[in-house]
């Protein structure tokens, strides 16, 4: 990390844009990954293809996304996972929901998995989730865990959709703060740091001050949501959760004190929750109409860029 921080000071210091480029492109660069038997064993049995989408809302770059299906009817749940993550970690999720009449689809995000790419953010995430949510009009409920529970979030705060069922897993709860956290851990100084929101606007064509559960939960479209947490959680701070919890009342809470982030999503209670919170009832929006569930301005296809 030294080595980082003193190559960020010197570039910095000679241009801050190139700095706020360079850490960008870093930032937007998920870890590599290996895969063990279980993992693969949980893609042999799903139904898989490649979905082809445009990398971004404002771009005509075409992009393959490594989908999956398990279960052949039932409800339909959609997967998402975090950062450096791929579908292929809920195995347990996955079992759990099949063995209880769901259907389960999931997908690697672009540059994670066994999808294609090198970089990708949130702000493609969101673009890639409100694609499959029209290619599924018929989703019942959305599970995502860490990154993929904030993107899950926004999306739905975002886009014109409604999903009866939401539930987040050790969920970030705020991009501007994960920026920061960066930049300290990083040695960014401020002319760095004032630089990255500009070229994230000018390139990506969205505001990272924005992209915050709290500033969006408002508009937040579902009937109901589930925050699980985990006092143990190493990634995301326990107090981070307790506190988004108090400030909406309305959002389900579930705490349990386990293996942390990663282990949380096998954990034997939380998978009974997650059964439990899906088979409640919603009283009158229970059944709701794919067609009238679903509406967004545009298309997918415009002018712009690809990943950093």
């Amino acid at each position: 990390m030294k080595k980082y921080k003193l190559a960020f000071s010197i570039i910095g210091s000679i241009s801050p844009q190139m700095a706020a480029k360079t850490f960008l492109h870093f930032f937007s660069k998920p870890p590599k990954r290996s895969f063990r038997s279980h993992h693969l064993n949980l893609r042999q049995a799903a139904t898989e293809s490649n979905t082809a989408l445009t990398a971004y809302a404002f771009s005509k770059q075409q992009i393959n996304v490594k989908t999956y299906t398990w279960g052949k009817s039932g409800r339909k749940i959609l997967l998402l996972h975090g950062w450096g993550g791929s579908a292929l970690d809920f195995g347990h999720i996955v079992n759990t929901l099949v063995a209880n009449g769901y259907q389960v689809i999931s997908f690697d995000q672009p540059a994670h998995g066994f999808s294609k790419g090198k970089n990708s953010n949130l702000i493609q995430w969101m673009h890639v989730i409100r694609a499959f949510l029209e290619l599924y009009p018929d989703i019942y409920g959305i599970i995502g865990h860490s990154f993929g529970g904030l993107a899950a979030t926004l999306t739905l705060a975002r886009e014109q959709v409604h999903m009866p069922k939401l539930i987040i897993i050790a969920a970030s709860i705020s991009a501007p703060a994960i920026f920061d956290d960066a930049y300290d851990q990083m040695g960014l100084g401020p002319k760095v740091r004032k630089a990255i929101p500009g070229i994230v606007q000018k390139t990506l064509q969205d505001n990272i001050s924005t992209m915050d559960m709290h500033q969006q939960f408002s508009s937040v479209k579902t009937d109901g949501m589930l925050f699980i947490y985990d006092e143990n959680d190493e990634i995301i701070s326990p107090e981070q959760s307790r506190y988004f919890l108090t400030k909406h009342p309305d959002v389900e809470g579930f705490r349990i004190k386990g293996e942390g982030h990663y282990r949380i999503i096998r954990d034997p209670q939380v998978l009974e929750k997650i059964i439990d919170y899906l088979a409640a009832t919603v009283a009158a929006k229970d059944d709701l109409v794919a067609t009238q569930r679903f509406s967004v301005k545009g298309d997918f296809d415009g002018d712009g860029i690809g990943t950093p």
